[in-house]
Formats: structure tokens, sequence, C-alpha cells
């Protein structure tokens, strides 16, 4: 009888230990799993492994927000939530769920909500700086000007070495109280730092506005240069290049900048910088004529202006004269051969279109790799260009080279696609991973139509 207890004791025992161990083995076998398919932007699968995982540890909370971020990056938004919440509920870190919500919120859009899931992990984590530039940055775009500025004055205070808290501090400073700013920023006066203390040396208040709208445009801080801008304009309004520039902006926020660009012109009609940008706003809602009218214009004033010869260019193939676009964009290259924007829009012409030899066509992207060696978009048009000339070897190469370059790169994986062919599995992997990058763009629908044929 003891022995047959003994025998039933080890039995349970290995039993236990087949259960348990190998259990956390398989586990971790899974969750690597769905990290490599996630990496190869296979998220279906990345989470259908996450999911197994979840099967055999059900209690783990880290698995939930694995999941629930696999999910976030398949656009199931509604289960995501979910399954961010039950993993809060299983004692998830508090800092990842903010996080997580944090990013959500902002890649939504919903930037006031944003704010306010950064401004939780700050409580947490006082000196996570990161967490300060992005809520300061949410709270920017959701032009919640208090918090912003009260959130940069905390991270200043907390990181009083961070050159980055005093510059955008200084930022925030600038409309109210200047002297602040300008006190802000010469702590740091690095390049960063400078057009802005530039700007504030003016004499005029409303040129310091343009000049200090002009810097927050060359950083991209979009936000605020239509603040300057707009306040400028509110200074003079009979001041055109105030006008054209918050005109600008708003239609590189997805705005209608269309009645300020008018104003521009009407206020002065040989303004270039006004025509350019409403040449701009016309062409983006299909009004090629009037684009070609204003850009015209432009050019007969000023005819050594790449810029608005390219953007001449431009227009034209998009009329589909490519013959007057060829001559146009050759004398924009010709006026400024190392703007890597002129050469791309030769490569749209060689390239995209097919106009012209293949020579021209791989010679034209080339050039766009030797000007940005690693800047993805660079790569794929030079493997679109061997595509088009047969080169399958190099086209892979550089294609290949673009998606390793950026990984998120619908476009890359598009090409890849193409070149594979979407009668072979590679070739569908390729345009699965496009689709799922860009899943409503224009990429991820071209794609999905070639999925969906017979």
């Amino acid at each position: 009888m003891k022995v047959i207890r003994w025998l039933l004791f080890l039995l349970v025992i290995v039993g236990l230990l087949l259960l348990v161990r190998p259990d956390d083995a398989i586990t971790l076998s899974f969750v690597q799993r769905a990290d490599e398919f996630r990496a190869s932007i296979d998220y279906a699968a990345a989470a259908d492994y996450v999911r197994v995982a979840l099967q055999r540890q059900p209690w783990n909370a880290m698995l939930h927000i694995k999941l629930a971020e696999t999910l976030a990056l398949q656009h199931h938004e509604v289960e995501a939530q979910q399954t961010l919440t039950m993993a809060e509920q299983l004692g998830a870190d508090s800092v990842d769920v903010e996080q997580l919500r944090a990013v959500w919120a902002e890649k939504d859009q919903q930037y006031a909500e944003a704010t306010q899931h950064w401004l939780q992990v700050i409580e947490q984590h006082p000196l996570d700086e990161t967490a300060y530039r992005h809520a300061v940055e949410s709270a920017t775009q959701a032009e919640q000007w208090d918090i912003a500025r009260s959130t940069a004055d905390h991270w200043v205070a907390a990181l009083d070495s961070s050159a980055e808290a005093h510059l955008t501090l200084g930022k925030l400073l600038a409309f109210a109280d200047p002297a602040a700013a300008q006190a802000e920023w010469q702590l740091i006066n690095n390049d960063q730092a400078r057009p802005f203390l530039q700007a504030l040396q003016q004499p005029d208040r409303t040129l310091q506005l343009m000049l200090l709208g002009r810097a927050y445009l060359a950083q991209n801080d979009l936000v605020l240069a239509q603040r300057a801008f707009d306040e400028a304009a509110a200074l003079n309004p009979k001041y055109a290049e105030a006008q054209a520039f918050a005109g600008f902006v708003r239609d590189q926020r997805g705005t209608d900048g269309g009645a300020w660009l008018d104003r521009a012109v009407a206020l002065d009609p040989d303004l270039i910088v006004a025509r350019y940008f409403r040449a701009r706003h016309r062409w983006e809602r299909s009004d090629l004529s009037g684009a070609l009218d204003d850009l015209n214009y432009a050019i007969e004033r000023d005819p050594a202006n790449a810029l608005i010869a390219a953007e001449i260019g431009l227009v034209d193939t998009q009329r589909n004269d490519f013959t007057t676009a060829e001559q146009w964009l050759t004398k924009a290259r010709d006026l400024k051969p190392q703007d890597v924007t002129i050469w791309k829009a030769l490569a749209e012409l060689y390239v995209g279109r097919s106009y012209g030899t293949v020579d021209q066509a791989v010679t034209t992207a080339q050039q766009i790799v030797t000007l940005t060696p690693t800047e993805a978009e660079a790569h794929v048009w030079l493997g679109r260009a061997y595509l088009r000339s047969g080169d399958r070897g190099g086209a892979e190469r550089e294609l290949t080279e673009a998606a390793r370059l950026d990984p998120q790169s619908a476009l890359a994986h598009f090409y890849l696609g193409r070149l594979y062919g979407s009668n072979t599995e590679a070739g569908r992997a390729e345009y699965q991973r496009a689709l799922t990058l860009d899943p409503t763009g224009s990429i991820g629908l071209a794609a999905k139509r070639v999925l969906e044929l017979p």
C-alpha cells in the first residue's frame, strides 16, 4: 500500500513538473514567435500566438498588454481597449497602461485626452523626459496653452539641465512674456534657440511674430506657427505675408487656408510666396488651371526660382503634359541641382509615369539615393526604377533596403509584392503587409485590390 502511495505521489510530482515548467517555457516560446511575427508586420499571426500564450497564463497582465498593442496595430481599437482594461484589472503597471492609452489617443488626434494620460505618467515618473515632451506636445496640439506652459514649467524644474525643456518653455512663453522666453533661450543659446532669439531682437512686434512663426515652421511646430502668424495678421491686417503664411499653415494642418491666401494675393498681387502657397492650395483641390495661373504669374516675376519651376513641372505631370513637365523640371534641377525634392519630381515623371528612357529613370533615382542614402523613400524610387528596367536583382536589393530602413513603409512592401508577384506566397505576404500598414490609404487599397483578384 505504501508503495502504491509513493508511486502515486511520484506521478503527481512528475505531472506537475511536466505541466508547470514546460508551460513556462512553452509560453515564452509563443511570446517569442509573436514578437517575430510582429517584427515582420504579420500582426494577425502575432496576435494569435499571444492568445495561445494567454490560454496558458490567463492571469499574466503583461501578455494582455502585448495583445492590446498588437490588436491596436491591426486597428481593432475596441478589442484593444477591452484587452487593456483586462490587463489593468489583473494588476498591470499603471504607467504602462497610461502610456499606451496616451499613444492611442495621440494617434486618433484626441490630444486633450492624450495630455491627461501623459500627466498621469509624469505624476508617477516625474523624471521621465519623454512623458513631459509628449504631454506638452499634446496640450499644444489641443491648444490648451495653460496646461502646456505649466507642464513645461514642471519639466524645467524637474530636469533643469535639459536644453529641450528650456527651448520648449521658451516657445510657449514667447507670446505672453517675450522677456521670460528670451531668458529661457539664453540659458541654452544653441542652434535651435538662435532663430527665436534673433526674432525677439526685432523692435517691431509684428516682425517679431513673423520671424517667430518662421522659426516654429522650420521646426515643424505648426500649431505655434499658426498662432504666431495669426497674431501678426491681427496686429497688421494689411500685412500680406502674414496672411499668406497663416493660410499656408492651415493647409498644412489639414484645414482650409484659402481665405487667408486669397486675402494675401489681394493685398499684394506680386508677392511670390502668396502666389506659390495659393497654387499649392488650388492644386491639392484639383484646380490645376488655377494653380498654373498663380505659378506662371510668379515665374514671370522670378524666372530663376527653382521651387516654382518644379511646381509647374509637377502640375504639368498631373495634367499628363509630360513634355512640358520635363522642360520645367529639368530647368528646376539645373537651377538647384542639390535639391532632392526636385529629383523626386523628376522621378515621378520617369519612374512613376514611365516617361522618357529607362536610363533616365535609373540615373534620376540613383541621384536621389546619392543625396539621401539613409532615406527609405530614396531606395523605393531606385527599386521602382530597376523594376522598370527589368533588373529584378537590383529592385529586390533596393526595396529590401527601404524596408530595412523603414519597416513601416507600406510603399516598400507594396513594390516588393509587385516584384515577387501576387501568385506567390512571398508576394501576397508583402501585399498583405502593405495593406496592414496603410489600411485606408491609397497604397493599402491598391494592395487590397491585388489580393482580391482571383
